[in-house]
């Protein structure tokens, strides 16, 4: 009994090469995305440090207003200095990883007063009594 094979009828399917060089550019895609994603979450822990040490920055504004000197940076302790005022310092390190530094002054130091937030790798965040803004170079 011969055994008819159908020339149309052969098997289809992929090589292992084929197989191996779609692996190779799916770990190349994933790697380019890993590292495009590490900067961007860089970039908003920036921002986020941005604007949580800028909210500080209306209560100096009351605490010269009202006669108060600013208490060095401490986190959850008072930024003024007296019993009126009851804002806290906030813990910008624990989301952000970024250290606060943040002299004590006195009332009349508050209108030159600045205060700066560093991390390793990241750019110096600048915050400005003056200019009423925080800020990176």
């Amino acid at each position: 009994m011969k055994i008819k094979i159908n020339k149309h009828m052969q098997k289809k399917a992929f090589t292992l090469i084929e197989l191996m060089l779609v692996i190779a550019i799916i770990g190349i895609l994933a790697g380019v995305v890993l590292v495009s994603t590490g900067s961007s979450i860089d970039k908003s822990k920036t921002a986020s440090a941005i604007t949580t040490l800028s909210s500080v920055l209306p209560e100096i504004v009351t605490c010269q207003d009202d006669g108060a000197g600013l208490n060095a940076y401490n986190v959850a302790s008072k930024i003024c200095n007296d019993a009126s005022h009851s804002v806290l310092w906030p813990n910008v390190n624990a989301k952000t990883g970024y250290t606060v530094t943040a002299a004590a002054a006195t009332n009349a130091q508050i209108s030159t007063y600045t205060f700066t937030a560093t991390k390793s790798g990241q750019p110096t965040i600048t915050c400005s009594y003056a200019n009423n803004s925080c800020s990176t170079p």
